[in-house]
């Protein structure tokens, strides 16, 4: 059931040709990509400054992964994102500020200030709130979708976990029960190549889709930099699971070019290997993509690399002005109303 493949087969949400068919699907991946690229380059030069409150998480390299994954599925099924994910946020409607908010421990943030950093989501957006333990929203995924299932409603979940993440508990109870009750879910495996400071070669010896057969799912590795394919894969996985076919495990292979946050200088990845993959910057590959289509002229590139910098700089503006919690209402969003 395994299969590597640089697109996937069958009818998916894709228009008629495919994702590059259309310049407007196209243009907005683009878009935001760049914005989470601006977004997390702000951030970074905010933590060096000192202006912003404990770690900070980034995605280099992985937004082809999360802006291909959100925009292949419907704005009303849950998505259980995780820190270097800021992408399938930006694509579900959360303004940048608000980000930025969170990592600043700002009462503007989606947690009222009560939890900072990368501990983010909105329910109103359907977007889970994750925790540190990076395994966990593959349990919650699970149960969003056996929740749509239950109800016989047409909608499914998709949760993001690192390669190390595949090592703990939870995550086989997961996989096992979402392919035995045959759920909705789709699973994206980011295989960046290191889990925090584990490389790899310590971690399996086998790929990690590889073993989707193993929970009797299909499972499928697509290059985590190419938006396209990472989109591909993801349409098609999510037309099985709204036709009841259960779910799918999705392997992006990419790189994490920073630390595990930015206090991490990284010393222990070999200087070569981030000097190849520097060469395959996802945002670069689509941008040479779009130029090639005829999507997009040089100049509408820069321009969209502009005007999102410029909305970096605004969100930073904004999120640093905003105020801090008070404590007068710490009792309150406790519990679900």
């Amino acid at each position: 059931m395994a299969t590597t493949r640089k697109k996937t087969t069958g009818k998916s949400k894709s228009p008629a040709g495919g994702v590059t068919a259309d310049r407007e699907l196209c243009l907005k991946m683009f878009r935001t990509m760049a914005l989470q690229r601006a977004v997390e380059d702000r951030m970074v030069t905010m933590y060096r400054q000192g202006e912003m409150l404990g770690s900070v998480y980034t995605g280099h390299w992985h937004e082809a992964i999360a802006v291909g994954t959100a925009a292949a599925i419907r704005q009303g099924d849950f998505l259980c994102p995780l820190h270097r994910d800021v992408g399938a946020h930006l694509w579900r409607g959360m303004p940048p500020w608000q980000i930025m908010a969170s990592f600043l421990g700002k009462a503007t943030g989606p947690t009222g200030g009560r939890d900072g950093t990368l501990h983010y989501g909105r329910p109103d957006l359907n977007i889970y709130n994750p925790c540190s333990h990076v395994p966990d929203n593959v349990p919650v995924a699970t149960g969003g979708a056996f929740a749509f299932k239950y109800r016989g409603e047409d909608g499914l979940a998709l949760c993001y976990f690192g390669d190390g993440a595949t090592g703990n508990g939870g995550y086989h109870e997961a996989m096992n029960i979402a392919a035995v009750m045959s759920l909705p879910c789709i699973f994206i495996c980011e295989n960046n190549q290191f889990a925090y400071s584990t490389p790899l070669r310590l971690t399996t010896h086998a790929d990690f889709y590889k073993k989707a057969a193993g929970y009797g799912m299909p499972g499928v590795k697509v290059d985590g930099t190419d938006a396209v394919a990472v989109y591909e894969a993801t349409a098609e996985a999510a037309r099985r699971a709204r036709a009841g076919e259960g779910p799918t495990l999705i392997e992006c292979v990419t790189m994490r070019m920073h630390g595990h946050a930015e206090h991490d200088p990284a010393s222990y990845v070999p200087r070569e290997m981030l000097a190849e993959w520097a060469k395959r910057d996802p945002v670069e590959l689509f941008a040479a993509r779009l130029q090639k289509l005829g999507h997009a002229t040089e100049a509408e590139i820069a321009a969209i690399r502009e005007n999102v910098r410029q909305e970096a700089l605004a969100a930073r503006k904004k999120a640093l002005g905003d105020p801090m919690p008070v404590a007068t209402n710490i009792e309150e969003g406790v519990y679900a109303d």
